[in-house]
């Protein structure tokens, strides 16, 4: 039994020998390791499931001041029949970046490299502070001022404040809110993914369509 086991150790030794030797000479066929293991980066979905959680960045937020005047008038004298009621609003529009319909194809990466394609940001958000807005002034004719005396509002602030939203949103457009909101989105997503480990992070947004004449 012991002998038995000594021709096997020997033979296996052998065996051993010469699989190295072949190997070494190139007359084995290449085979591939069973237990080797391939490394695949999935690195955009990673990225994209980490900007859908964020959905709506706020990106910037401008805190505006603006007044109107709304004027009802009829075929009778203003003295008479006619309303002018002066608003002064305050209040606040985000802007926003929206990164809830992106896709993969928005989101490039080679190697340490990261390119995103983001939608413009919009003017969402618009906020006005009862607070600080206020009717500045109310001009009312003779009749109006009779039908005041059959009502507890005599001035409709639902309607000032649907005026007042559309004043605000016009008002951050002449600001430099979304070139703020570019700036700072370039900023968050270049610093996010730094600590992701990425060198190069490149922000693009689309082109805006040009409006239609």
């Amino acid at each position: 039994m012991i002998r038995s086991g000594v021709k096997l150790g020997i033979a296996a030794a052998i065996v051993l020998v010469l699989v190295v030797v072949m190997g070494a000479a190139g007359w084995l066929p290449s085979l591939s390791n069973p237990f080797a293991t391939e490394r695949e980066q999935r690195d955009s979905p990673a990225i994209l499931q980490a900007l859908e959680d964020v959905s709506d960045y706020t990106a910037a937020t401008a805190n505006l001041q603006t007044s109107f005047e709304i004027e009802d008038e009829s075929i009778l004298p203003d003295f008479l029949l006619g309303e002018t009621i002066s608003f002064e609003a305050y209040g606040s529009v985000d802007g926003v970046v929206d990164f809830s319909s992106l896709t993969a194809d928005a989101i490039v990466v080679e190697d340490k490299e990261v390119t995103i394609t983001l939608p413009q940001p919009t003017l969402d958000n618009v906020r006005v502070d009862p607070d600080e807005s206020r009717v500045v002034d109310v001009d009312r004719g003779v009749l109006n001022r009779f039908a005041d005396l059959f009502t507890e509002d005599a001035v409709n602030e639902s309607d000032l404040y649907g005026v007042a939203e559309d004043r605000l949103i016009d008002a951050a457009g002449q600001t430099e809110l979304l070139e703020r909101a570019r700036e700072n989105t370039d900023l968050f997503l270049t610093t996010l993914l730094s600590e992701l480990g990425y060198d190069e992070v490149n922000v693009v947004f689309d082109t805006p369509v040009a409006p239609q004449s």
